[in-house]
């Protein structure tokens, strides 16, 4: 597919979820229609490298797409999102196994790619080395799309008495590929938040779920030495925030302009006839465009950086990545900002009636709101300052 006939497979997608939204929002069911839309558009592959059978797109054109797909429902840019970087496990160096086959099979076969993830926190998924590879058992909260997936990448610890290639890995962080179908595993359907309801975002129990050493991925994160290069997930995750953020803001705008066009009424003192008319109304419609387009603006910025970063391969120094992941951040903390004011304040200019349940206006402030406490952006607000102030760099990590 060319770049063009993906921004029109992820625009006629974007506007077959628009027109279901809010419904589907009320409802609350879990995705697996939306899931198989997305396979129809043969998106999935788009981020896997063309040697694994993918389509080869740049960071930037991937978040276009989840930016499009954002400004209808943001809960499917969230999982799809997910989706693209976890679908690149072990293409990049890592030194497991089941990388670049598993790439080929997402690719071909239009999977979609789940993560069991939280390794910056216990506890975690325990990994016990058996004759036959490893059994996983333990549980994960906020698994955001897994139980949509039809294949995993599960974080885990090692259990004492770990060793491969007779070096003792016993406590080292790995990762895994499972399968959907593997008997043990199990999902809570405990999602039932305020927003990004469609993300399925509960919790994922293994019990006793068996894998053989072929799948492992990687492991050594945080013990083996790593380059800058090697350290850019995060960045695609806070990019890929920011992309969200961004679309929600575009698609709440968008639907309130069309709200007030066809639907609101003007206040009975103004006299005027429409209240598109009402310079209040236009006054307000001026402001929240023009910070919309601020967050477009840094948006785009970032995710040209980290287009900048991944090209650099290898020679991507230290510096770089701070200056990257400082950009990323104040793009991430900018477009949640811009989007709580537009989804909270629309409101001003559609009118009392748009507060109708039926409508689902509210599910915009609702998903920014639930998206942005993914983890506190006050301390990357000090974090920046303290960049900008005194040139600490960020101390790359599962967060930063």
């Amino acid at each position: 597919m060319t770049h063009q006939e993906v921004l029109d497979a992820a625009t006629a997608l974007r506007d077959k979820l628009k027109t279901t939204a809010a419904q589907r929002d009320h409802a609350g069911r879990d995705p697996v229609d939306e899931i198989g839309w997305l396979k129809e558009t043969d998106l999935l592959g788009l981020f896997i490298p063309e040697e694994y059978g993918g389509g080869g797109a740049t960071w930037s054109q991937v978040a276009e797409i989840v930016a499009i797909i954002a400004e209808a429902d943001s809960s499917i840019a969230h999982v799809l999102l997910y989706h693209y970087f976890g679908s690149l496990a072990g293409t990049r160096g890592e030194n497991g196994f089941a990388g670049p086959a598993r790439a080929e099979r997402i690719a071909e076969q239009r999977l979609f790619h789940g993560t069991v993830a939280q390794a910056a926190y216990p506890p975690l998924i325990l990994a016990t080395q058996t004759a036959a590879g490893f059994r996983l058992t333990g549980s994960k909260p906020f698994t955001s799309g897994a139980a949509l997936a039809d294949v995993l990448l599960v974080w885990t610890v090692f259990d004492e008495n770990t060793t491969l290639g007779a070096r003792d890995v016993s406590g080292q962080l790995a990762t895994f590929h499972v399968e959907r179908s593997a008997p043990g595993l199990s999902f809570g359907g405990d999602w039932d938040n305020i927003g990004q309801r469609l993300t399925v975002s509960g919790t994922t129990t293994l019990s006793g779920v068996e894998v053989s050493a072929d799948d492992l991925i990687g492991y050594g994160y945080g013990v083996a030495e790593t380059t800058a290069a090697d350290q850019l997930d995060v960045l695609h995750m806070y990019a890929g925030f920011a992309s969200i953020f961004t679309g929600i803001a575009v698609g709440a705008l968008d639907e309130a302009a069309a709200y007030t066009r066809t639907r609101s009424r003007p206040w009975v003192e103004t006299g005027y006839a429409r209240s598109g008319d009402d310079p209040l109304v236009l006054e307000r419609f001026g402001q929240l465009w023009t910070q919309v387009q601020s967050a477009v603006a840094l948006t785009a910025r970032a995710n040209t950086a980290l287009d900048a970063a991944r090209a650099q391969g290898a020679d991507l120094s230290w510096a770089q990545r701070a200056e990257t992941v400082t950009l990323i951040n104040a793009a991430r903390l900018h477009a949640s900002d811009v989007a709580l004011a537009v989804s909270s304040r629309l409101f001003e200019v559609t009118g009392a009636r748009s507060t109708a349940a039926a409508d689902g206006l509210d599910r915009f402030w609702r998903n920014v709101r639930t998206l942005s406490l993914h983890d506190p952006l006050q301390r990357k607000q000090v974090q920046i300052g303290d960049y900008v102030l005194n040139g600490t760099e960020p101390t790359p990590g599962f967060y930063s």
